[in-house]
């Protein structure tokens, strides 16, 4: 018998991560400590048998922000500011969710985000999917 497929599911946070793994499971997982903690079980996926893989972020994965040369609103004109270069950081560089991510994500056939349905949201998805599609190329 072929081994299942692995699904990565990540969520918002990590309480609903924790929600998603148990109501999917029926309260049967194991979880693995992380960045942010990882929550496994088998199930059905799209009619095959997979083994999951729940997970999350914690907000944002990253900030943007000007270059020092303008952080001095006193002598910044604002209107520099259209033109200016920004910088993209993780936002939360101790957590290293960025490396999280990458390492959960290579075993893995399918994903499948649990965000909310806001800018907020919207944005943790553009933000993940430029961050792959450049580390990719």
């Amino acid at each position: 018998m072929a081994p299942p497929k692995v699904v990565l599911m990540v969520a918002e946070k990590p309480s609903i991560a924790v929600s998603i793994a148990t109501q999917l499971s029926h309260g049967q997982m194991s979880t693995r400590r992380g960045s942010t903690d990882v929550h496994e079980f088998e199930g059905m996926f799209l009619g095959f048998r997979a083994q999951f893989k729940v997970t999350s972020v914690i907000g944002h994965v990253f900030s943007v922000d000007f270059p020092a040369t303008y952080q001095n609103w006193t002598v910044t004109d604002p209107l520099d500011l259209f033109q200016a270069q920004i910088t993209k950081t993780e936002s939360n560089p101790k957590a290293h969710i960025c490396r999280h991510l990458s390492q959960e994500a290579r075993s893995c056939g399918y994903l499948v985000l649990w965000l909310d349905c806001d800018r907020e949201g919207e944005n943790i998805c553009f933000e993940g999917t430029m961050y792959h599609m450049h580390e990719a190329y």
